[in-house]
Formats: C-alpha cells, structure tokens, sequence
C-alpha cells in the first residue's frame, strides 16, 4: 500500500514532527506544505526523513480564503509529477495524529470497496445554517475578500451593489449546484487525475473560489457532488461524521 500524505502546518514543528516519524514506514512518502508566514528554520528537523519528504510551494494560508485550497494542488501536482503510482492520499493538518497503526491503516485501505472518503453534502442546510445564513448560501452567492478590515469593508459594499446592481451578482459556474463539507479527506489517483483536469478545463472554477468564504470547504466537494463520472462516483464514500476534541 503506497501511500501519500499531503500535510498542511503552520505551526508546532515538533508535533508535525512526531506526526510524520509516527506514520514513516516503507511506504509512506510526505508532501509538507509549511505556511508562508512561518519560519522555516522552526522546521528543519524534518530534514531527518530525507526523500520521504518533499516541501512543495508555499502559500499564504490566511484562514477563510484560498489559502488550503492552493497548497492542495500543488501537493496532488507533486504527486502527480512523482516517479511512485501511490494507492491512497490522505490530506491532513499538521496537528493530526493516528489513533490506528500503520499496518490497521493499510489494512482499512486495502479491505474498503471504497477509495475515496470525503464529507460532504448539499447547501443550502438549514438545519447547519438557519436564520440569516440562509443555510449556507452566502457562501457562494457573496462576496468574501478576507478578514482585515478593508476586505470586509470592500466585501459589504460589493454585497451592496450587487443586491441592486444583477451584472455584479455571483453566479456558479458551469451551473453546478453547492455543496460543502470537511476540509480533510482521503482519495486515489483517479480522483486527483479528475481534479486536476477539472481545474485544467476550467480555470473559471478556480477563480470563482478566490472570492469564496472558507473556499477550501466547498472546492473538492462540488467536484464530487457534481460530478457524473460513474468510475469516480462508485469510489466514493461519505463520511457523515466528524469529531473534534
């Protein structure tokens, strides 16, 4: 079972550390993305691991904004772009931590019927989202240009016109409808072929989610929802669950 981790931190280098000696077996290999804000010295202890590490670009990950979702690609890029044909890739925080063996990790993987694990479902959720939030829709049909004050001052006066002005209205492209869901999740290399495609053919896609609230919680699961690819959709399983603590 050859396995990649795409790993995103910005902080803790010693439990980003003990995160990747714990899952290193012979065939684990780790694309660390390291945020652009953090030092990178703090890091260096990850040297330890040789070529089982690879840091790919990095990236201001400013919560809210793009910054997950373009660490992700790039890391399924190296991915893609390495020598090794990995059978699974799990996204991670590098505050994670297994709570199962690396011999129970492959083991699930290689007994699933399924390959590719996301939560994910549709917006509007009123139940998630009530009142207001109109179930989650400001998500996509607002304009979310970040958290210092400018940007949400910039953010609501576009609201604004945009509610009298409908040429400014966001739309969706390609007619997808929303969905959202967890930011973390496993997948095989058919489904990262499929969205590297994607985000080759439509780079309207992409930039659409430049201006998305918490974009990283919506870009792969819309793949998903709306995807008619019956190989993918066959792979699929959606966890409905996840607890923090």
């Amino acid at each position: 079972m050859k396995k990649a981790y795409i790993i995103m931190a910005h902080k803790y280098p010693s439990q980003l550390h003990r995160l990747i000696d714990r899952l290193n077996d012979h065939s684990a290999h780790f694309f660390v993305h390291i945020d652009k804000k953090a030092d990178i010295n703090a890091f260096k202890s990850l040297d330890d691991f040789g070529e089982k590490v690879t840091f790919i670009d990095r990236f201001d990950s400013r919560w809210g904004k793009t910054g997950i979702i373009m660490p992700l690609l790039a890391g399924l890029n190296a991915i893609k772009q390495s020598a090794i044909l990995f059978d699974r890739i799990m996204v991670l925080s590098g505050q994670d931590y297994p709570i199962k063996s690396n011999e129970q990790i492959d083991y699930f993987f290689q007994n699933s019927p399924h390959s590719v694990f996301i939560n994910f479902f549709p917006i509007p959720n009123f139940e998630k989202w009530p009142g207001t939030d109109r179930g989650g829709l400001y998500r996509v049909d607002k304009y979310y240009f970040g958290n210092k004050w400018f940007e949400l001052f910039c953010s609501k006066t576009i609201n604004l016109l945009a509610s009298y002005i409908p040429r400014l209205r966001r739309e969706i492209p390609l007619g997808m409808k929303p969905f959202t869901g967890s930011t973390w999740f496993f997948l095989d290399m058919y489904f990262l072929d499929y969205i590297l495609e994607f985000v080759r053919k439509h780079p309207e896609y992409l930039k659409f989610h430049s201006n998305t609230f918490v974009a990283d919680e919506l870009f792969v699961h819309m793949l998903i929802g709306n995807a008619t690819d019956e190989k993918l959709l066959s792979t699929v399983e959606n966890i409905s669950t996840s607890r923090w603590s």
